[in-house]
């Protein structure tokens, strides 16, 4: 398209953020309201603009220019498209400014006339997405922009008496006013930042007052900043812009009363459509009762339970029975949040209900048989700044009118996460996304929020001033029978001088501790019996039992891993001493592993190796699991990409560093690798010793698990240990 010439002069330019550009200038051409901006030819982001013509008939604009990395570009040519297709062309921009302050002084000094129009310009063009969207924060140059040009254009007119906040974060506030406008209508509140929220208000005869103002009740929607921190509420008159001083007494309201409050005003209000607006806005908050069994239409609604991960989100699990299809919309709210469950959920068959209802007179003839998909499944993710104390409840949208239902969310403990997976159908087709957007950051902000389980330690057998090796010995299930590895360590003479930590987690036998007692004063061992009740695998028992170690070097070692020979422990340890180990790597602090066989001595661990695919994807594998052991040649050690954390040496500093960001996984598969990755990402390397060789007992579970909570377990585990390390582990 041929360019149409423009004659414009640019007053200022300023960047709000590193993609948006506000301009203020004059010009000859009308600029369109949204458009499309080119940069030296190229289209490259969105523009909206707002234009007036002043007192002497001279046209003016204001446009904001929303380009990604704006802040970085030094474009000589800017089009911008307008409605019959062709390309405006702006001046070339020859100072560029980031403060705010820079394009108020230049409006106030040439158009002061007019700054209530250029606020209106401003709050039209920095909503939507297109221009970045969303509230502005504290010290945000968007908010400094607002609140510059609402202190230039704002005059006072009333004050602001009384203030009280609902449940939901909505605001109430009672004062009065000459020409605050009744209904529906914009108004900015400024406080620490300024944000625009949508007005619902009426007036109300006051004689106190002169005639030509009224008492004012307003509810303000959305989450509006905390009534003691609220400085103006600035509202468009017919007449330009105005605000509502705070007044020096003003009233707050305690939490809870803003509903009654209002409630109580409603006769008093004026103008049948403005009272009917406020008392809508009224009865939209709720007040903390249970509404949903009153609705007279057939409808009812059910929870199972509701888990809160603070910071990451929550889950609800429930019914909605709604066979007329009454519910429009079904939202949860609390804390400032607001987010739609039912446009995502999943829906799951609750013939429960449906046999529960089918007597029910309200329901009778409107339930089809087979027609029992009323469960459903939910995340909703929070934004930031929630309370850890927040309360939600649930906002049910009907056709004429708003029900709720209380939100008790269960804290994020073991038993309530696992609720929470068993409870997702790991068969949905959106099983990855939920996986990928809701559960894994869920679970991982939950894990990394935990700390190490506590643990108590209780001194068995001989004493030992200062052990060679600390080799903890993890028991998480009901076994008893550790005095065998104790027997194999006694008959070892790499043993003598090492301190054995017996940590006993979740799940241990009651009789474990005097078995370990007696097997330690037999055999006279330097045993410590570590209680870690909390610790819920060996990961977590290891964890637990750290501090408890007093040597330089410790050994991992699960209880299913039992030795062949003598003398195996000296062997790992010279292999870590070697000065040509692994090569470059041989300054590092090693982690160092055996080869592991299955009880019938084919291969179970010969080292993990990171093997690069199609399109550079990376899979860890166990080389030569399953293998008969003849087919490992190797005589000497070598580098792997990780080790084995059922058999381990490693320096005990270098274990503490690697396990101070665990604890992210639900299974034990991903866990081991995991360690073994953070071991080389604090700069520790990996051996493993192919002529070193004991037996890994391939045992059953002790404990019955859910098939289900185990398939949902692994899926996420899977995103976790992809999303970490880029990587998949090889089945």
């Amino acid at each position: 398209m041929k360019d149409r010439s423009t004659k414009a002069d640019i007053t200022a330019a300023v960047l709000l953020d590193e993609d948006t550009l506000m301009l203020f200038g004059a010009i000859d051409q009308p600029l369109p309201a949204n458009s499309v901006v080119m940069l030296d030819g190229m289209i490259d982001g969105r523009f909206r603009g707002g234009c007036w013509t002043d007192a002497a008939g001279e046209r003016w604009f204001l446009g904001a220019i929303r380009v990604t990395g704006l802040a970085h570009m030094r474009p000589s040519r800017i089009e911008i498209e307008d409605t019959q297709g062709k390309h405006l062309l702006l001046p070339r921009l020859s100072n560029v400014r980031t403060n705010p302050a820079h394009l108020v002084a230049a409006l106030r000094e040439v158009q002061p006339q007019s700054l209530g129009t250029a606020l209106d310009v401003v709050v039209t063009l920095l909503s939507g997405p297109e221009m970045g969207g969303g509230e502005p924060g504290e010290g945000d140059r968007r908010t400094r922009l607002l609140s510059g040009l609402a202190q230039e254009a704002s005059r006072p007119d009333g004050f602001a008496e009384v203030l009280g906040r609902f449940r939901d974060g909505a605001l109430m506030v009672q004062g009065w006013s000459h020409g605050f406008p009744a209904g529906v209508a914009a108004v900015l509140v400024e406080a620490d930042d300024l944000r625009s929220h949508t007005s619902a208000a009426a007036p109300f005869h006051r004689p106190d007052l002169p005639d030509d103002a009224a008492g004012l009740l307003t509810v303000l929607e959305g989450s509006v900043a905390a009534p003691d921190s609220i400085r103006r509420i600035h509202f468009r008159a017919a007449d330009g812009w105005h605000h509502l001083a705070i007044f020096e007494h003003r009233q707050l309201l305690a939490d809870g009363v803003a509903s009654a409050h209002a409630r109580d005003m409603l006769g008093q209000l004026q103008g049948d459509a403005a009272r009917r607006g406020v008392a809508a806005a009224i009865a939209a908050r709720y007040n903390g009762v249970e509404t949903v069994s009153q609705i007279q239409a057939p409808v009812r609604m059910g929870l199972d339970m509701a888990v809160r991960v603070p910071g990451a989100g929550l889950f609800v699990c429930g019914w909605l029975l709604d066979p007329t299809q009454t519910v429009r919309a079904v939202t949860v709210k609390g804390g400032g949040m607001t987010a739609r469950l039912d446009t995502d959920w999943s829906r799951l068959a609750r013939k429960d209900v449906s046999d529960a209802f089918a007597h029910d007179p309200l329901f009778a003839g409107r339930l089809l048989p087979g027609n029992d998909g009323h469960g459903f499944t939910a995340f909703a993710r929070e934004p930031a700044g929630i309370a850890a104390d927040a309360e939600f409840h649930l906002e049910l949208t009907l056709a004429d009118g708003i029900a709720f239902l209380p939100l008790p969310c269960q804290p994020p403990t073991g038993d309530s996460l696992r609720r929470m997976l068993g409870a997702v159908n790991p068969d949905s087709p959106s099983i990855d996304r939920v996986v990928s957007t809701h559960l894994g950051p869920m679970l991982r902000t939950a894990a990394s929020a935990q700390a190490v389980p506590s643990s108590v330690l209780h001194p068995m057998g001989r004493a030992l001033k200062t052990p060679r090796v600390s080799v903890i010995l993890p028991v998480c299930d009901g076994r008893e029978d550790v005095d065998l590895n104790l027997a194999r360590m006694a008959n070892d003479p790499d043993f003598t001088e090492a301190e054995v930590l017996v940590v006993a987690g979740a799940g241990t036998h009651e009789r474990l501790a005097g078995m370990v007692r007696q097997a330690a004063g037999f055999y006279r061992l330097s045993v410590g019996y570590v209680a870690a009740p909390a610790a819920a695998d060996p990961f977590e028992a290891v964890a637990a039992s750290l501090s408890h170690a007093r040597a330089d070097r410790v050994l991992l070692l699960s209880p299913s891993v039992l030795p062949t020979e003598r003398g195996w422990l000296s062997a790992l340890e010279r292999a870590i001493r070697k000065p040509n180990a692994v090569g470059s790597a041989a300054l590092a602090p090693v982690m160092v592993s055996p080869t592991l066989l299955y009880e019938d001595h084919s291969v179970r661990f010969a080292g993990i190796v990171a093997v690069e695919g199609p399109g550079g994807a990376v899979t860890y594998e166990r080389r030569f699991a399953g293998y008969p052991r003849d087919w490992l040649k190797e005589q000497e050690a070598s580098a792997v990409d990780a080790a084995s954390a059922d058999c381990a040496l490693l320096p005990r500093e270098l274990l503490i560093r690697a396990m101070a960001d665990g604890g992210r996984y639900l299974g034990l598969e991903p866990k081991g690798l995991d360690l073994c990755l953070r071991v080389r990402a604090v700069g520790g390397s990996c051996l493993w010793l192919p002529k070193v060789r004991l037996v890994a007992v391939d045992e059953q579970l002790r404990t019955s698990r859910d098939p289900r909570l185990e398939r949902m377990s692994a899926l996420v585990d899977e995103w976790s240990f992809a999303e970490r390390w880029k990587a998949s582990i090889a089945a």
